[in-house]
């Protein structure tokens, strides 16, 4: 389970840095992408941070998956474990979106 959660972490981290490339000042996409936003660099910078936000989990759950892997004696873990851990992730996007939008509205 922390294997596919660190694969899918990473997809997302890979989605999020494309956008974030695509979108640069000399990108040829740029215009596709963002059309007729209104603030397109605050857009980048918060795809940015999840990108980021998307590595540090892909990275934890691949650390927790080896050591739970090979270094751990119990062979069954609960699945309490995971529930907690799935929790803490989206509760880290979402105080970010949070605390992004509280931010960007004062």
């Amino acid at each position: 389970m922390f294997f596919a959660i660190s694969i899918v972490a990473f997809i997302f981290f890979l989605y999020y840095k494309f956008l974030v490339i695509n979108t640069g000042a000399k990108s040829k996409k740029r215009d596709k992408i963002i059309g007729s936003m209104k603030d397109p660099d605050h857009w980048r910078h918060r795809n940015n941070i999840i990108a980021f936000i998307s590595l540090f989990w892909a990275f934890i759950s691949q650390v927790a998956f080896i050591y739970l892997k090979f270094f751990s004696n119990a062979r069954l873990i609960s699945i309490i474990y995971l529930f907690v851990y799935s929790a803490l992730i989206v509760l880290s996007v979402s105080l970010f979106i949070k605390k992004n939008n509280v931010t960007r509205s004062k």
